[in-house]
Parts: structure tokens; sequence; C-alpha cells
């Protein structure tokens, strides 16, 4: 798939601000991160990078799983994301590895998640492999990161809580061996966006682990300036949604504008939102149509009200453009079904 660019991050913990004091975006893209790398096998989800909010904070995680759900086709305001889920230690109800499964639940996203409560520490090669696994299989992963130089846990949390300062999603992976190929290599690269710009960033597989002293003490994540997967690792893979009855069609959605979504929390008004909708996989021939639902609780009701279009497949694919807007606050599903 194409893949789009991102580059310049946001911290996401203990403090807001646009970077933390020892990172700059020279140190970000060292080492060619910013640069795609020849590899002989892809797999990147087609989504677009852009920019989180910056409040109580930061909206990481929340943007995170916005970027993670257009691969699936829904769009989802970041305020939304914390709307559905409680306070467990952050700035209200701040995305957190303690409250994120509440929101991704309460949104009907259908995820497989790292088990870093039980798998054994250090996480280093068991996080790689899961997170391999996900990526190989088209779905992106909210991670969450640990900041070279932060001390840990955020929040005065307990770990495992608490072992990370910032969540982005990682959209994709590039590999010299098959994809069917379930080893772990040195030089797989996992591709990912930082929630703070228009790049996107390549970093092998194996450089992602980072140090940790101890409790109240910093990570060091050695040339790089951030790392997961030591001792724990965090990631969130979205898969779909669930309470959907009807097998369905893999669709991606774009919106337009894209870059940054209104900040409603500190006062910007939302603004309405174009989509575009790309189905994947289809059969040539075959009859498929397109629902679409504006709100969490009408979400996968099959009934003539939603329905936007009918098509007949001519190729694997088919872009739809919505010839209805939809608000940046809300919450918007698309889902494409044989008919």
């Amino acid at each position: 798939m194409m893949m789009l660019p991102v580059y310049l991050t946001l911290l996401c913990g203990a403090v807001a601000m646009p970077f933390p004091s020892w990172i700059n975006e020279t140190t970000l893209c060292a080492n060619g991160q910013c640069n795609k790398p020849n590899s002989m096998y892809e797999r990147i989800a087609d989504i677009q990078p852009g920019y989180q909010w910056n409040d109580a904070g930061g909206y990481c995680g929340s943007w995170a799983t916005q970027r993670a759900v257009l691969s699936k086709g829904a769009w989802i305001s970041q305020q939304q994301v914390r709307d559905h889920t409680h306070n467990c230690g952050g700035h209200d109800s701040e995305i957190l590895s303690c409250n994120i499964d509440e929101a991704w639940k309460n949104l009907k996203i259908e995820y497989d998640a790292f088990d870093f409560n039980k798998e054994p520490v250090p996480q280093t090669a068991a996080y790689a492999k899961w997170l391999k696994a996900q990526l190989v299989q088209g779905h992106v992963v909210a991670w969450m990161i640990m900041w070279s130089g932060q001390d840990y846990p955020i929040y005065n949390l307990v770990p495992p809580a608490g072992m990370y300062g910032h969540v982005e999603p990682v959209i994709g992976i590039q590999s010299n061996h098959p994809l069917n190929d379930t080893t772990v290599y040195d030089d797989d690269v996992v591709v990912h966006f930082t929630d703070g710009g228009v790049n996107t960033v390549h970093r092998p597989i194996s450089t992602l682990p980072c140090k940790w002293a101890g409790m109240g003490k910093p990570a060091d994540c050695g040339e790089y300036s951030y790392g997961v997967g030591n001792p724990y690792g965090f990631g969130w893979a979205a898969k779909g949604f669930t309470q959907d009855p009807k097998p369905y069609q893999l669709a991606a959605l774009k919106i337009q504008p894209w870059e940054r979504e209104p900040d409603t929390r500190s006062g910007e008004k939302p603004e309405p939102l174009a989509g575009t909708l790309t189905a994947y996989e289809l059969t040539p021939g075959a009859t498929y149509d397109i629902y679409r639902w504006d709100s969490v609780k009408e979400a996968f009701t099959y009934t003539n009200e939603y329905k936007k279009i009918t098509f007949a497949a001519t190729t694997d694919t088919y872009v739809y453009t919505d010839d209805k807007s939809f608000m940046s606050e809300g919450t918007t599903y698309y889902r494409v079904v044989k008919a």
C-alpha cells in the first residue's frame, strides 16, 4: 500500500509540552529514521498522519486510537475517546494502560492487546514477536513508548502502569523476509507516526528496547530518543469492530481536512469533515452495500436508513467519496458488506 508521511513529537505523560526538553526534531529524525529504507516486503496502512491535541497531559492516546480506527473505516474524535473511559491516574480520562481497554470496548473496537500484566519480564522478545504478528496482518497498533531521560513510572503509578511517556500509532512493517515468516529479524523495520507532524518514522525493531534503572529513575534508550519493550511492552492492535453481525470487507477512511482536528477542549469550534472510503479485497462482479452510522449506539445496525449506496465491484478495490460530511467532534463508522 502507499504510505503517507509524519515527524515532530509531543510529550504525552506527566507534563504537556511541544517536546521534552532533552529532545529536538534533529534527534528524532537522526539515523535516517525519516527516510524510508529499501526492503523486499512491506505492509503499511494507507492512513493520514497529523497532530494530537496538547491539552491536559496530551491527547496522544486518543489520537493514536483515532488514527488506528481510520484504518478500519471509522472516525472518532479525540475527546470521544476520553469520554468513553474513566480516570485512572492521569489528567481526567487521559488514555493510559489502565483505561485504554475500557475506551476501546466502549467504542466497539475489536482489538488484540499485548499482555504486559502476565508476560514474564523482560518482555522484549515476546513484545517484538507480538508486534510483528499484528503489523503483518495489517492491524495498526497503538504503542506506548518511553522517552530517554524521562523518569518512570509517570504520575506516581505502580509498574507496569506508568512505564511510558507517549502513545503513537504504528502503521506497518518492512522486512527482507516474507511476511509469513514469524521470526523477528534484527533488520525488520516498524513504521510509525508520532502524533506531531507529517512525516513517517522507520525504526529497526532490534533498536527499540530501552534500559531502566528502577523506580523513579530515567530510561536510557541509547542513541535513540525513545523506545519500547523493556522491561514492559505496551500495544493495542485495532482489528475491526465488535457487535458487528455481518462479514465485512477491509476498508480505510481518509478525511479532509486531515492534518489537525479542531481542539474543542481549548474552545475551538468543530468543523465538518469530508470522508473518502476505500474498500479492499473485493470480488469483481459482486455487489456490495456501504453503511454509515454517526454514533456509537447506532453503529452496525443494518437497516436501510443507514445504507449509503450499493455498488457492483469491477476491480478488487472501490473508492467512495461521501456526499455528506460529518462533524469532527463526533463518531462516524462505515462498513462495506456484500449485498
